[in-house]
């Protein structure tokens, strides 16, 4: 891996894999939700689809057309902290590629006509993601945990945001976030990494006196909280809510191998009880959502209401003996395989070398060996697994969302607090 910086101050890094024959290239924003004023909520969004609308140099045919003409893949996605537009080519169409992406960032058109038929699709965007419930109540849970945070702002914005935008408010929002300082350019594949800094610096120019956004200083004290959303779907959606970890946090792959054990797969405490045995759910699982600054861990249940209170009761059960620290010799070895293997298996792609280059600089600055990572993994202990529990999973910091026919449900926090 070599790492330099462009005369602009553009991070550069790559990964130079001669047996391949393509290369995967990134060029990383650090621009989402978490930079977002309360009148600018999707705006990181919005400005990702406006970036694919035309350039000043190419129409928005051109720039699909220029990837596609070379049997390429492009495409682009926000998050809660980082946008990221990404292209996979074959080696020898390295220069395209860069041009392309710098084309689009440098040099967008922005023009009110593009701007007002965008709104019309991202809020198409919207009512399709608000007719997923299984995925809208994890928006759900993460506005309930930090109802005054940017964190727990939907990353495509409210309705009301995006019919208020303007060119303006896209011109200035790209001034203030497409910056040299706040991009970084990952590639992994077969090419050279000089060759990729001196495309990064020939192609990627900013004009003008642009503004580097500053990372905002606002509480994620995490909220205590329930929410229910009354909806007429056939399932009631269910989420729960505990105080997670940041990204860099020293018990971090503590938390990974905690989650395999609870609720990451069909070998897990979850999946096995509430519905190979219990046959509650059809779809039930855990997660950790980490941030630079701070985290979430989750767990999702999609179930019929009348089976809410068993539900809760018997996630209260699993949740109350993690948290008593038994963790057998099997499950403990299955859970570091799993995440061990996950990591290993992941640096086979391109694609996914190069992600972690991208969100290891962008937002930390560094990137931790994979070996190290694998020792990190090694080391975690039964003990660790329930110190780490004793910290999450506490009734004290709980947050229960539900989203689906709410109105004849029971105390959900009383029922979860019985079961702990």
């Amino acid at each position: 891996m070599q790492i330099s910086k462009s005369q602009s101050g553009i991070v550069v890094a790559s990964e130079h894999i001669p047996h391949v024959h393509t290369v995967a290239l990134g060029f990383w924003v650090r621009c989402g939700t978490l930079y977002e004023r309360e009148s600018e909520q999707g705006l990181s969004h919005f400005l990702e689809h406006l970036f694919f609308k035309g350039t000043l140099e190419r129409s928005a045919r051109d720039i699909v057309e220029a990837i596609d003409n070379v049997g390429g893949e492009l495409n682009a996605y926000t998050t809660k902290e980082y946008t990221c537009f990404y292209v996979k080519v074959l080696k020898e169409h390295l220069g395209l590629a860069v041009d392309v992406l710098s084309n689009m960032l440098s040099a967008p058109k922005f023009s009110t006509s593009d701007v007002e038929k965008e709104k019309q699709i991202v809020l198409e965007e919207i009512a399709l993601y608000e007719d997923t419930p299984d995925e809208l109540i994890h928006d759900y849970l993460a506005s309930t945990i930090w109802p005054h945070h940017p964190l727990g702002m939907p990353v495509l914005g409210r309705k009301e945001s995006i019919l208020a935008l303007d060119r303006d408010s896209c011109a200035n929002f790209y001034r203030r976030h497409y910056h040299p300082r706040n991009i970084v350019v990952t590639a992994a594949g077969n090419l050279v990494h000089q060759q990729l800094v001196e495309l990064v610096e020939e192609k990627l120019q900013f004009e003008g006196d642009l503004e580097a956004a500053v990372f905002p200083a606002i509480d994620t004290a995490y909220t205590e909280r329930t929410c229910y959303v009354d909806k007429p779907t056939e399932q009631l959606h269910l989420c729960l809510g505990f105080p997670g970890l940041p990204w860099q946090h020293e018990d971090i792959y503590t938390l990974g191998m905690l989650n395999s054990i609870l609720g990451a797969g069909m070998s897990s405490r979850l999946f096995q009880l509430v519905r190979e045995e219990m046959g509650l759910a059809y779809n039930i699982y855990s997660y950790s959502a980490s941030f630079v600054a701070n985290g979430y861990y989750g767990i999702y249940a999609g179930l019929s209401p009348r089976n809410a209170t068993q539900l809760l009761m018997a996630i209260g059960g699993e949740l109350k003996a993690m948290k008593n620290g038994y963790v057998s010799a099997a499950e403990l070895e299955r859970a570091r395989q799993q995440v061990k293997g996950a990591l290993v298996m992941g640096l086979e792609s391109t694609a996914n070398r190069m992600s972690r280059m991208g969100r290891g600089l962008l937002l930390v600055g560094e990137i931790t060996p994979a070996e190290e990572v694998v020792k990190k993994i090694e080391a975690v202990t039964p003990d660790d697994i329930q110190r780490v529990a004793e910290r999450i999973l506490t009734m004290g910091s709980s947050t229960i969302c539900a989203l689906g026919p709410t109105k004849n449900l029971p105390d959900l926090g009383a029922t979860l607090q019985a079961a702990f």
